[in-house]
Parts: structure tokens; C-alpha cells; sequence
């Protein structure tokens, strides 16, 4: 088993006081599993090879561990991955979180991820996050928001409350993300040190899209959060994943097309950057726009 699924990123530092782990049948996967700052494992044990059974322990103040919760982990748990037992991923998330997942295969892999939080002594599915590598070698990723009903050992519950609280303070931290990277990058644009910022990542992208969709009220905003990203350290990926979403969205926005062939065209993708250019020449000419205002790098790019 492969336990590298990447840890989102927290500022909380794990006790780890001197313990010692009981033995495991299988191996075992390291993190806070129920945010109390404690270290707990997940013993695998072995198992048939299309199933996996595991085994939640949780560190106590006092050194020990307790046996918490038993689940069983199968192909069944997949939609997308194929033969997701082969390629298993078992990872903690933020602190509270258990990540369940599988990623195959080649160049153009999907990636399948379940998060669970943990609730009541429980853990109970929270996010499902599927990622496919598209032609042009960038992600499509697919984010739900569960509602916390069904847990790990396959119970269901209504957690009708708490998943309302949830949403409410994901959709809160990722409008309040949006703004801030809004700000800070149109300062970075004005005093022209957008080079030194961090890029957003592909799963931020994701989370601002589906928490704040894309409308006529905030589409400018989005073309500008893309255009000032793609000057950013590495920020050409995500600003495609913007932008690609923006065209999809608003088929007739010509600067969108002008941006995305930029990107592209600084990734070395030339195909799909000349394919922009050419979409954003036709609208131009297509809405009567002033054709003078073409930047000249366009028609020697697509050359």
C-alpha cells in the first residue's frame, strides 16, 4: 500500500510523546485522525487482495493507544479508478480528517479521493474530490461536498446540523480566500512583484469555483484573479483551470480566450495556445472589435 496521498496544509503540531506501536499485521499510516492533537495510526491488516481491512487507533494523553473503529475498504468504494485496490492511498488530511483514495494510471491518471471528518466518534464522509489528467496535461477536477451522513464502517446518520455548519464555514473560508488572493495579486500587479507570490493550487481553484460559482456578477473578477495567477510563481496551471471554466461558462468573452493562449503558450503548449488565439481572433472580429488592439504577439504565435 502506498500512503501518499498529499496532506492538505495545517498549522498544528502533533504531540508525540516516546510510544510504542502494537505490532501490525500490515503496515501503518501516521496522523491526527480525531484533531486532538495526539498521534493515532491505522493498522492494515492482511487481507484478501481486494479487500483491505483497517483499523483505527487513538493516542490518549497518557502514551497509549485505543482501538477506536474497524472498516473495510474494497473496489466498491470506487467509481472512477481502475483497480483501485492495487493502488490504495490511505492519508490523513487536516487534523480530524482520514483520506481514502486511489490514483491510476499512465500520463493521463484519474485520482479518487474520499475525505472523512471525524464527528460524534465517528468519521463520516465529508468530500469527494476526483481529478482526471486531460490531453492537454492539466487536471479536470470534480469536487462534491457530502453531508456527512454515512461514516467510515458504512453506518448512516443524520448529521443534518453539523454538515449545514460545515458548509457554511467552507463557503465563508474559500469567498474570503478568493478576495484575499484578489487583493494581494492586484497589489502585486501595481507595484509589479506578482513574480515573488505563490500561485493558488489546483485544489483551491476547485473549492473557489464550487463554493462561489462562476455568474455574471463575478466573472470579471475571475478573468482578473486568472490573468494576474498566471504571473505568479508557476501560476499558468491554475490560471488554465480558471480560464477553462470561464469559456466553458461564457463562450463569447474574448480576453479569456487572449489569456488562456498566453498560458498555454508559457507552458510550451503550442497547440492548444494557437487553438485560444484563433478563438479570440474570431470573437474579435465577430463583435466588431477593434482589430489594431490585437497584440502582435498573437499572430506571430500562431504562425
Amino acid at each position: 500500500m502506498d500512503n501518499k496521498i498529499p496532506a492538505k496544509n495545517n498549522n498544528s503540531t502533533i504531540e508525540n510523546k516516546e510510544k510504542t506501536l502494537p505490532s501490525a499485521n500490515g503496515e501503518t499510516i501516521k496522523g491526527d485522525f480525531n484533531a486532538d492533537r495526539i498521534e493515532d495510526y491505522i493498522e492494515t491488516e492482511n487481507s484478501p487482495q481486494d479487500e483491505k481491512k483497517l483499523k483505527i487507533f487513538l493516542g490518549t494523553s497518557d502514551g497509549k493507544f485505543v482501538e477506536a473503529k474497524t472498516f473495510t475498504v474494497n473496489s466498491d468504494n470506487f467509481s472512477e479508478v481502475e483497480n483501485p485496490m492495487e493502488n490504495l492511498l490511505i492519508a490523513q488530511g487536516d487534523p480530524g480528517e482520514i483520506q481514502i483514495g486511489a490514483s491510476c494510471c499512465g500520463n493521463f491518471k484519474t485520482t479518487e479521493i474520499y475525505t472523512y471528518k471525524f464527528l460524534n466518534d465517528n468519521w463520516f464522509l465529508s468530500e469527494t474530490n476526483i481529478s482526471t489528467v486531460n490531453d492537454d496535461f492539466l487536471p479536470e477536477i470534480s469536487l462534491t461536498i457530502n453531508d456527512l451522513s454515512y461514516s467510515i464502517d458504512g453506518k448512516t446518520v443524520n448529521n443534518k446540523n453539523a454538515y449545514n455548519r460545515e458548509l457554511n464555514n467552507q463557503k465563508e473560508s474559500a469567498i474570503s480566500k478568493f478576495n484575499k488572493y484578489l487583493t494581494t495579486f492586484k497589489a502585486g500587479y501595481k507595484n509589479k512583484s506578482l513574480g515573488k507570490l505563490k500561485s493558488i493550487g489546483f485544489e483551491e481553484v476547485a473549492e473557489m469555483l464550487y463554493f462561489n460559482p462562476l455568474s455574471e456578477s463575478n466573472v470579471n473578477d475571475y478573468n482578473d484573479i486568472a490573468f494576474y495567477n498566471a504571473s505568479t510563481q508557476k501560476g499558468n496551471q491554475s490560471s488554465i483551470l480558471f480560464l477553462k471554466r470561464i469559456v466553458e461558462k461564457f463562450p463569447d468573452r474574448v480576453v479569456a480566450y487572449l489569456n488562456l493562449g498566453d498560458s498555454y503558450f508559457a507552458l510550451d503548449n503550442k497547440e492548444y495556445a494557437k487553438e485560444a488565439y484563433n478563438k479570440y481572433l474570431e470573437l474579435m472580429k465577430a463583435q466588431n472589435k477593434d482589430i489594431s488592439k490585437v497584440p502582435p504577439r498573437v499572430e506571430e504565435r500562431i504562425k
